[in-house]
């Protein structure tokens, strides 16, 4: 048998935030919010991605070259920390149109540490600066597009949804064939250890859309299942992303 999902009525709910929250404006008699085993697992995941940038942080000290790739991973564990923090800490949260508990902390977080995540794709690859820029450009919109479609309900939702995927698409592309390609002429280590954080990207984070149109989408996900899979998801495509250029490193980057 499935977990039912918490909810919290409106009452209990100006009790927590306050009657500024205006509960009326979206209608909510009541909202589904993450139960104590969805706090858990924040706070779980907080403690690893701790854990994670005290290590890539004490290896980005080790050389100016593999800190040059480990410091931007460094900051990506590290804020995710704090967001997610945040979220186990009991803030970073609004109640979103369609009555669900809906974490803006995990979309502010995307929208600083994906960047940075392309910047060390960047970096490894070979690629100049200004692909690294549009690249990043194009994953802000991605992830604005996202937030303003959870922010939404009826059809203009699914509108920011598409307009996300096409940005996402641009993403994958680079990634895939043009960066990719850049990492293969380069050669040695840094084409090696691309070849495995692309690939982890692309598949992570071509994961995050299809979760999106089942939690912040059609709802059929609880709030507690959702704060499950973009845990995984975030520990895939920022904790192992790391951890794997952390083992890159050893061997130098200093192509780079």
């Amino acid at each position: 048998p499935t977990e039912p999902k918490p909810e919290m009525s409106a009452q209990h709910l100006e009790m927590l935030v306050g009657e500024g929250a205006k509960l009326d404006v979206h209608g909510c008699k009541t909202v589904d919010m993450a139960s104590s085993f969805g706090k858990a697992l924040l706070e779980f995941v907080f403690i690893v991605f701790a854990c994670i940038t005290v290590l890539l942080a004490i290896n980005a000290t080790k050389s100016k070259a593999s800190g040059r790739v480990l410091f931007p991973a460094t900051f990506v564990t590290g804020i995710a920390s704090i967001a997610y923090f945040s979220m186990a800490s009991g803030g970073g949260w609004v109640i979103a149109p369609d009555c669900r508990q809906l974490f803006i902390a995990r979309y502010a977080d995307w929208l600083i540490t994906t960047p940075l995540l392309l910047l060390d794709l960047g970096l490894v690859a070979g690629v100049g600066k200004w692909d690294i820029m549009a690249l990043c450009l194009s994953d802000v919109l991605m992830i604005a597009s996202g937030a303003f479609g959870a922010l939404t309900v009826g059809n203009v939702k699914w509108v920011w949804w598409f307009f996300g995927m096409c940005w996402f698409l641009h993403i994958v592309y680079a990634l895939g064939k043009t960066w990719a390609e850049a990492a293969k002429a380069k050669g040695g280590e840094s084409g090696t250890v691309y070849g495995k954080i692309a690939g982890i990207t692309v598949i992570a984070w071509g994961c995050y859309p299809i979760v999106w149109v089942f939690a912040e989408g059609f709802g059929n996900f609880s709030v507690t299942f959702e704060v499950l899979i973009y845990g995984i998801l975030d520990v895939v495509s920022k904790g192992v992303f790391g951890l794997i250029l952390m083992s890159g490193a050893s061997s130098g980057y200093e192509a780079i």
